[in-house]
């Protein structure tokens, strides 16, 4: 019974770093695609805006960085601990 619920949560931290490794590919190709401008008054305030329209604008950020490389983190981290459970517990 444990053993297909290991399965699960192996299968669930697949699933959730494929789901990060696809937000940090869209990240890249949406700064790729439509690049950033930089605007400076005086050399010393800079502002970073995107050419992106609309919903995609709201991708370039660094929020988006931290929650994809978070959910790759914690895929991994489910995966690891599931195979490494699953392996102590065939070995017993």
């Amino acid at each position: 019974m444990a053993i297909r619920q290991i399965d699960r949560v192996i299968k669930a931290g697949a699933v959730c770093s494929l789901g990060g490794t696809f937000i940090l590919v869209l990240l890249v190709l949406v700064i790729i695609i439509f690049p950033v401008h930089k605007t400076c008054i005086n050399n010393s305030d800079c502002e970073y805006s995107s050419s992106a329209p609309g919903m995609l604008r709201s991708v370039v950020s660094p929020q988006t960085l931290v929650i994809s490389l978070l959910t790759i983190a914690a895929g991994i981290l489910m995966f690891r601990f599931g195979t490494w459970y699953k392996l102590r517990k065939t070995k017993s």
